[in-house]
């Protein structure tokens, strides 16, 4: 009985630091800048609802709002952060009370012994795995709370990826001005995917 009260406390702790940091960088971080910046909180709060639903495409609907491309990165950085805090507590109050999720970390980090390349760059891998699709800002923390990094270090890189992908949008979005630009952009793109694939068959030839 005193084991699993204890437990309990400990889940209540982690889900609280999550409330926590969700509300401090996701909400009264950006809404302060926005109150120094003379920028009503609304506003801050319309972008934020935004970013939570586009995560790193959300910029584009800044400019709108009056917001300078500055105040965009800032109030995105500070969204990641918090997100990426947040959802690592959650994932740490799961493990306290799953113990199928706990079995299963431990496989996942045995697995991942395999891929010394992964454990050597370790939570810096974050600022790419960002920017997989499919994964995001959502995804990343999870990954990199199975594979026992680092969560302030996780935060960091995850936060420098998506505010990179951030900027790259504002970017696109700033000097896309026709269907040409649009055209040349996807060729490029496509060319890059294409170059990746090559590259990765040649490599496991040469290794096989």
């Amino acid at each position: 009985m005193r084991a699993r009260f204890l437990s309990t406390l400990r889940v209540l702790k982690e889900l609280s630091k999550a409330l926590i940091f969700f509300f401090l960088f996701v909400i009264a971080v950006p809404v302060t800048l926005g109150m120094v910046l003379e920028i009503p909180a609304a506003t801050i709060l319309s972008f934020l609802a935004s970013t939570f639903i586009l995560q790193a495409a959300a910029p584009p609907l800044g400019g709108p709002l009056g917001l300078s491309p500055v105040t965009i990165l800032a109030v995105m950085a500070s969204f990641s952060f918090g997100v990426v805090l947040a959802i690592l507590e959650v994932c740490e109050s799961l493990a306290l009370t799953s113990e199928r999720v706990s079995r299963w970390i431990a496989k996942v980090g045995k697995k991942m012994e395999k891929y010394p390349a992964i454990q050597k760059y370790g939570a810096v891998s974050c600022t790419l795995i960002a920017w997989i699709p499919g994964i995001g800002l959502y995804g990343t923390p999870i990954i990199a709370w199975i594979l026992g990094w680092n969560r302030w270090l996780a935060a960091v890189f995850t936060t420098v990826g998506f505010v990179i992908a951030a900027a790259f949008v504002i970017f696109i979005a700033q000097h896309i001005k026709s269907i040409e630009d649009v055209f040349i952009l996807g060729v490029v793109g496509a060319a890059g995917i294409v170059i990746l694939v090559l590259s990765g068959k040649l490599a496991r030839k040469k290794v096989g």
